[in-house]
C-alpha cells in the first residue's frame, strides 16, 4: 500500500439488500459513487473530502470502509474520520485523532463482524504495508490484533517466492464478512525482499485468508489461516494479463471475490478465485489512467 492508494467500498441498500448496491470510489480527495452491476463503471462525483489537505489536515485519504448501518468511514495516515455525505458534501462528521506514538502509517481498514471483538459492535481494523494488524477504538487507542505472517516456499499452486521466509506485507487491502456467522477474512499481500520497504517486490500478489476470530486476541503472532494462491489468469480466463499486483481492494459482491489492480497505469476490476488466487474472468478497464481507486465490495 502506498500514500496514494484510494478504496472503493459498496454499501447495500433497503431490506435484504433489494435495493441497488452502492460502490463508492476515492482518490486522495476526492470521494465517487458507481453502480457495481455496470461495468465499465461509471463514476459520479460526489465531491471533495472537506477535511483533507488543509492546514494541520492530514494530505490524503488511504482507504474507507463501509459498517452494516452503511455508514462511510475512512482513514489517513493518522487519523480516522466517519463522513457524512448529505447535501451534495463529502463532511466529517466525526474526526477520531490516533493514539499513535510509534507514527504507524496505516492504508487498509475494514469492519470485524459484530461478535469477534465486541459482542455488539463492529470494531474498525487497520492494516501498514509492514504486514501488521490493529483495532482502533472510539478513542482513537490502537492494540495490535495480528499480523499477516510469513512467505511460504509457494503457494500451494505452483508458484513458488523469491523472498519466502520474510513477513508479507500489506499490498492494498483487508476485506472482512460476516458470512452468516463465520466470519471470514481476506487480504492482497506481496512478498518483498526487505518488508517493509517496497524495493523489490513481487508484481503479483498473493491472496491469503486470515483467520478472522483470532483477533479477539491481542497479539504479535499472524492471524494468516491460509495462503490461497497468487493472482494469476486462470486457464479459462481471456484476459492478456499473466497476473495482478498492487491489489488495492478487495471484496465480496453477490457471492464473488473482486480485486481492484493498479497496474501499468491502468486500472482493472478483477474476479478473484478464493479457492486458489486466480482470475477467473475477464478484467473490466474500470478507468484508464491514471487509475486511482482500489475496490472493496461489502456484504
Amino acid at each position: 500500500a502506498e500514500s496514494s492508494s484510494s478504496g472503493f467500498m459498496s454499501s447495500s441498500t433497503g431490506a435484504g439488500g433489494a435495493a441497488p448496491s452502492i460502490l463508492y470510489v476515492h482518490s486522495n480527495t476526492t470521494l465517487y459513487e458507481a453502480d457495481p452491476s455496470e461495468m465499465p463503471l461509471a463514476l459520479s462525483t460526489l465531491g471533495d473530502f472537506e477535511c483533507i489537505g488543509g492546514s494541520g489536515q492530514s494530505t490524503s485519504m488511504t482507504d474507507i470502509a463501509v459498517n452494516a448501518d452503511g455508514e462511510v468511514w475512512a482513514i489517513s495516515t493518522t487519523r480516522v474520520y466517519r463522513l457524512d455525505l448529505s447535501g451534495g458534501t463529502v463532511a466529517c462528521a466525526e474526526i477520531i485523532e490516533l493514539n499513535n506514538p510509534q507514527g504507524i502509517s496505516f492504508y487498509g481498514m475494514t469492519f470485524a463482524p459484530k461478535g469477534v471483538l465486541h459482542p455488539t459492535e463492529e470494531v474498525l481494523i487497520a492494516g501498514n504495508s509492514a504486514g501488521e494488524l490493529w483495532s482502533v477504538d472510539a478513542g482513537g487507542n490502537l492494540a495490535q490484533r495480528g499480523t499477516l505472517g510469513v512467505v511460504p516456499a509457494n503457494d500451494g499452486q505452483g508458484h513458488t517466492y523469491d523472498n519466502a521466509g520474510k513477513p508479507w506485507e500489506l499490498s492494498g487491502d483487508i476485506a472482512f464478512f460476516e458470512n452468516n456467522g463465520s466470519p471470514i477474512g481476506f487480504a492482497t499481500v506481496r512478498d518483498c525482499p526487505n518488508p517493509p520497504s517496497s524495493n523489490g517486490c513481487n508484481e503479483i500478489d498473493t491472496l491469503i485468508e486470515l483467520d478472522v476470530p483470532a483477533l479477539a486476541t491481542a497479539t504479535t503472532q499472524s492471524v494468516l489461516k491460509s495462503v490461497r494462491g497468487q493472482i494469476v489468469r486462470a486457464s479459462d480466463c481471456n484476459d492478456t494479463e499473466p497476473g495482478y499486483g498492487s491489489v488495492y481492494g478487495i471484496g465480496a459482491w453477490l457471492g464473488t471475490v473482486y480485486g481492484f489492480s493498479r497496474r501499468d497505469c491502468n486500472g482493472y476490476a478483477i474476479a478473484i478465485d478464493n479457492v486458489d488466487g486466480s482470475i477467473a474472468a475477464s478484467v473490466a478497464d474500470l478507468l484508464g489512467p491514471p487509475p486511482r481507486a482500489a475496490l472493496a465490495v461489502l456484504r
